[in-house]
């Protein structure tokens, strides 16, 4: 790291979020809510927030490949990562969100901007390194996203179930494989 680049984290917070401690910037200590999943500076998430994803991977991991113009597999302070960019029409901002893993756990983190930041590498090298290779890393994520269009596919036709309150439709993917069907 260069000194151009070089940045001083020794006095920085820390907030546990998920199972990881990462160290907060001071631009972003002070949150507007903190909590084992979430750590968010602001109401509008797109200023700063640090999520423990694991139990929404899919359906988070999905809606950002939906939603965001620009994805990029990266590195970013040893950790392999997915940097998502999109333009928000509401705030008239680019915003980033970087999908990493630490430990066997899944976060992101999301900020203003375009470019990952001194800052924002700072955050991520603050956690775990990932128990993850890097073919496992990007493999999971594949599959979270397959299973995310499956479901979408049967979620998209659920109007086609039986609607009256003796029935139930469900859906589940599992190690198993992928079920749906009708409860009656």
């Amino acid at each position: 790291m260069n000194a151009v680049n070089a940045v001083d984290s020794s006095n920085w917070t820390n907030a546990t979020v998920g199972y990881e401690t990462f160290k907060i910037p001071p631009q972003y200590e002070n949150p507007y809510k903190s909590d084992f999943n979430m750590y968010e500076f602001d109401e509008d998430i797109d200023v700063f927030t640090i999520r423990f994803v694991n139990p929404n991977i899919m359906s988070l991991y999905g809606y950002f490949i939906e939603h965001n113009s620009h994805i990029q597999k990266v590195k970013v302070s040893g950790h392999d990562a997915v940097h998502f960019m999109g333009y928000d029409r509401y705030s008239s901002k680019n915003n980033s969100k970087l999908w990493f893993s630490s430990g066997e756990e899944f976060y992101y983190i999301t900020w203003n901007g375009e470019k990952i930041t001194p800052e924002i590498k700072e955050v991520v090298k603050s956690c775990s390194d990932s128990k993850y290779s890097h073919d496992e890393f990007y493999d999971i994520l594949s599959e979270e996203f397959n299973n995310y269009k499956i479901v979408n596919s049967v979620e998209s036709q659920r109007y086609d179930y039986p609607t009256d309150n003796r029935h139930h439709s469900f859906y589940s993917i599992g190690t198993n494989g992928f079920s749906v069907g009708v409860i009656n």
